[in-house]
């Protein structure tokens, strides 16, 4: 028959074994929360949308037309043209696009039909940017400083060093030509000049 000493140890020592039972389960559940919150983590974003972007045009037009301008083949013309006489027109520039250009120009004479000969090469001519027409027919004259003096035999460079438009802006550029006094040869001849001029964007 078990003594009251010995009662009391085995009661003691069931509540030592259910008190670390208790001890061991509560450190397992902590564990396991510990580990449930390694993979969960808070979130949030948000969106930056840009504005349109639309490119521009570039126009470039002389005397008003983007095409080949009849009133500049009718202004630079003489008839019966003799040594020592020149004629000289302002044509107007003008940037007609919705950026910012930079323009350059070129130019050729050629013997034309029906009395081609070799007046094309005896010509010179003049280009002044910015230029005004002196004088008056048959001695016309660019006046300011040109970009460009002499003959046109081949394709040549008239305004090298890019001028700049802005858009809707216009500036003149003054040409001339001339028959120079002493020319011996060129009689019944014919020909016409042909300038190009070319827009580049701006950066």
């Amino acid at each position: 028959m078990p003594t009251d000493t010995t009662s009391r140890r085995g009661r003691v020592l069931r509540g030592l074994r259910s008190r670390r039972t208790r001890a061991l389960l509560s450190t397992g559940v902590v564990l396991g929360l510990g580990s449930v919150t390694t993979l969960a983590y808070w979130t949030d974003s948000a969106t930056l949308t840009g504005g349109t972007f639309a490119s521009g045009t570039i126009d470039l037009r002389l005397d008003g037309s983007d095409t080949d301008p009849a009133s500049f083949s009718t202004a630079f013309a003489m008839s019966a043209m003799s040594p020592g006489q020149s004629k000289a027109v302002v044509v107007p520039v003008q940037n007609n696009g919705s950026v910012t250009v930079t323009y350059v120009a070129s130019g050729i004479a050629n013997n034309i039909a029906p009395n081609a000969g070799t007046l094309a090469s005896l010509l010179d001519f003049k280009v002044v940017p910015l230029g005004t027409v002196g004088g008056s027919s048959p001695a016309q004259t660019c006046t300011g400083t040109a970009s460009f003096t002499g003959a046109l035999a081949s394709s040549t460079s008239v305004i090298t060093t890019a001028r700049t438009l802005a858009p809707g802006a216009s500036e003149n550029v003054c040409i001339q030509a001339t028959l120079p006094t002493g020319t011996t040869t060129g009689q019944n001849n014919t020909a016409n000049a042909v300038f190009t001029f070319t827009a580049t964007s701006a950066p």
